[in-house]
């Protein structure tokens, strides 16, 4: 019982010794986003306080591996006291940085673009806006792709749609909107499953409307299922949020950045 004791003791021992931290960067923010360590979240603050100085990454964007780069992750300053800023030099691109310890393949499956022209889904968000009671927004996608998210051998579609032409303003016209939806099969039908929504039924001079981007799609703790990263912008604003996708979106509590005024 005594030697059983022992060699447990030496595999947790084991175990520890060969956790490693994980650290995931959204870069279109510049912000830390959280870590991972043996398939467990970690939030930014935690993550934060276990980096040490310089860091490497590759990079990920939603066709795969796209680079390699060095990182250091910096104290937060006024007015963002959450924001744990990381000097890319990549802000305002789409993707994310995950820390060159990770054991896992993030894009285990490789998103297939989709023709943002495509009369099915355009039709799709025309019948959303309808029902949102924005009936006279013109319908426009601005990101579509077909993924296998939970490796079950089936795609499914990833797409934003917005009025918003890439920019956002302060200020706001009637039938403005922006979302970002999976469409998924749930017992064996097709479902609308929102992750980020806005729409504008009154024209706004002053009401920060918000924009929602897909940054990244990728497998975030090497469980073999991918995850969606949402960029979001408002007014003197922006942020990320990762979500699971099961039958709706599930937001990750501790994968989230951003800052704003």
């Amino acid at each position: 019982m005594k030697s059983l004791t022992v060699v447990l003791f030496a595999i947790l021992l084991t175990a520890a010794a060969n956790a490693q931290l994980v650290p995931i960067i959204e870069v279109h923010t510049g912000g830390l986003l959280g870590g991972v360590e043996n398939g467990r979240y970690l939030d930014a603050k935690t993550t934060f306080g276990r980096l040490k100085g310089e860091g490497k990454y590759s990079l990920f964007g939603m066709t795969g591996k796209t680079g390699e780069l060095t990182a250091t992750v910096l104290l937060p300053d006024e007015p963002c006291d959450e924001f744990y800023f990381a000097k890319t030099g990549l802000e305002g691109q789409k993707g994310i940085a995950v820390g060159t310890g990770r054991t896992w393949n993030p894009v285990p499956r490789t998103p297939k673009t989709v023709n943002l022209k495509d009369k099915t889904y355009l039709n799709v968000v025309a019948a959303i806006l309808r029902t949102k009671g924005v009936p006279n927004a013109k319908a426009k996608i601005e990101q579509a792709v077909k993924v296998d998210l939970d490796g079950d051998g089936t795609d499914e579609v990833v797409l934003t749609a917005s009025s918003y032409g890439g920019k956002i303003s302060p200020s706001a016209d009637a039938d403005d909107y922006s979302f970002l939806l999976v469409r998924k099969i749930v017992a064996g039908k097709v479902k609308n499953i929102m992750v980020a929504e806005e729409y504008v039924k009154k024209k706004v001079d002053f009401g920060a409307p918000s924009r929602f981007e897909i940054s990244a799609i990728a497998d975030l703790n090497g469980d073999g299922k991918m995850e969606i990263v949402q960029y979001g912008e408002y007014y003197e604003g922006h942020g990320a949020y990762a979500y699971e996708i099961t039958d709706k979106a599930v937001e990750i509590q501790s994968l989230q950045t951003g800052c704003g005024v």
